[in-house]
């Protein structure tokens, strides 16, 4: 997600992609309704992300962080007939208007779970579904390390991490932000961005966007 307003260099680099259908403006539309259109994910991120699960070849996934249901669109394009996406939100407001979305899907070759719920909780829940061939994470900040230690039990060897907002705006190297991060949530981030850097652990890279989206490959 991200929460800032729109450069000159975003709306460049949005101009060169598709115009977004019909049900992708519907997400944006809802998340402008609840007043969280400033954290949607940009379209050139969405299709960054799209872009990695499908030339990692993913064929079951999990979302942390559903919102409008926007990046569960892009991730649910990316993935191969038979595939199946779990996304997870917790606010019943947010799932109200991500289930509108996913109606309008076609789920007859692939399938998309709006699962309910705190993620800590339900993650434990879908475990019996892996393992998983990869997890986008983009939810409670104070919770990524969490995250992250169900993601290294449930995903398979060279499963991938996409991980949002690992900058916290630039507070994780103490940078004064309009956004009050806690003193937990942004050691939590550090601690998360610290162990997906361990090479004996994973493969990874930093996308240097806004916001700052890890892409690692567990070893």
């Amino acid at each position: 997600m991200r929460e800032t307003v729109l450069t000159s260099k975003e709306n460049y680099m949005d101009s060169l992609l598709l115009e977004e259908n019909e049900n992708k403006k519907m997400s944006r539309q809802f998340a402008e309704e609840l007043g969280l259109a400033r954290i949607s994910i940009s379209p050139a991120e969405a299709q960054l992300i799209k872009t990695l699960v499908r030339l990692h070849g993913a064929k079951k996934f999990v979302e942390i962080g559903t919102l409008t249901g926007l990046s569960a669109q892009y991730l649910f394009e990316a993935l191969p007939e038979g595939g199946e996406l779990w996304t997870l939100e917790k606010d019943p407001r947010h799932g109200e208007k991500s289930a509108k979305v996913f109606a309008n899907l076609d789920q007859s070759k692939k399938k998309i779970h709006l699962v309910m719920g705190d993620a800590r909780a339900e993650l434990e829940r879908i475990s019996a579904e892996g393992p998983f061939d990869g997890v986008f994470i983009d939810g409670n900040k104070a919770a990524y390390f969490d995250y992250l230690t169900w993601a290294e039990k449930n995903l398979r060897v060279g499963g991938l991490i996409l991980a949002d907002n690992i900058f916290l705006s630039g507070a994780v190297w103490g940078q004064a932000t309009q956004q009050k991060f806690s003193e937990k949530q942004i050691r939590i981030m550090q601690e998360f961005n610290q162990r997906l850097a361990d090479p004996a652990l994973f493969e990874a890279a930093v996308v240097p966007s806004y916001e700052g989206l890890y892409v690692a490959i567990k070893k």
